[in-house]
């Protein structure tokens, strides 16, 4: 079942209301990006994002490509419709208990190698060590990417893979921007509530994801194109 653009419209919007999750994540290293960068403030910023989004759409397209498989081979059984009912009880695992698959275990930041790369960048200057950093960075360990993951190998497609990390990346591009430029942005009390509709977005993209496998599997009847 295709992706809408009202799908990329909630998963872009569960990106932006995202904004506390990624100013804990991301925000220390854009941070510290800006501090020590001999690039312009928009060069490093952009760098940066441009890098870590690149490496979300890749594993988007990866995990699009495996769940290419499961629709070519698991349609008649009903693997298709599994794989998004997984995908959508993951989603929820994660904003309810922030359950996530153990994928930090196989990131490349793990590998010694990296982390000295990662070391050597931080003493490069000019826009070509921020971006490759982002690019590495962006398989920091994150639930909440990782749902995307799983919603992205639900859609068995390699373009709609990337495009639905692509979507979720621009989503969460303003948050990292602004603490680029800002030390505080939200409030505590005002990140909460943002965070709230963000966890909110993001369980309805669950929900929806589970009601679009029961309807592959026919267990349940088809209502509209984009809610399921």
């Amino acid at each position: 079942m295709s992706a809408s653009l009202q799908d990329y419209l909630l998963i872009l919007l569960t990106g932006l209301f995202s904004a506390p999750h990624c100013m804990g994540m991301c925000g220390g290293i854009m941070s510290a990006m800006t501090f020590q960068s001999r690039a312009s403030l928009a060069q490093t910023i952009m760098a940066y994002n441009l890098g870590r989004i690149m490496t979300y759409m890749v594993v988007g397209a990866f995990m699009g490509f495996i769940g290419s498989f499961v629709n070519a081979a698991g349609t008649i059984v009903g693997l298709q419709g599994i794989a998004n009912i997984l995908g959508g009880l993951f989603i929820i695992l994660w904003i309810a208990k922030k359950v996530a698959l153990p994928l930090d275990k196989w990131s490349p930041l793990e590998l010694p190698s990296i982390q000295k790369l990662l070391q050597l960048l931080k003493t490069r200057s000019g826009v070509i060590p921020v971006f490759v950093s982002g690019l590495l960075l962006g398989f920091l360990p994150c639930g909440l990417t990782y749902t995307m993951h799983m919603r992205a190998a639900a859609s068995g497609s390699v373009l709609q893979g990337a495009s639905t990390l692509l979507f979720f990346g621009l989503g969460t591009l303003p948050a990292l921007v602004l603490v680029g430029v800002f030390s505080f942005v939200l409030s505590k009390a005002l990140r909460s509530k943002v965070m709230l509709i963000g966890n909110t977005l993001a369980l309805v993209i669950g929900v929806i994801s589970i009601l679009r496998g029961m309807v592959i599997n026919g267990w349940i009847p088809h209502v509209n194109p984009w809610i399921w």
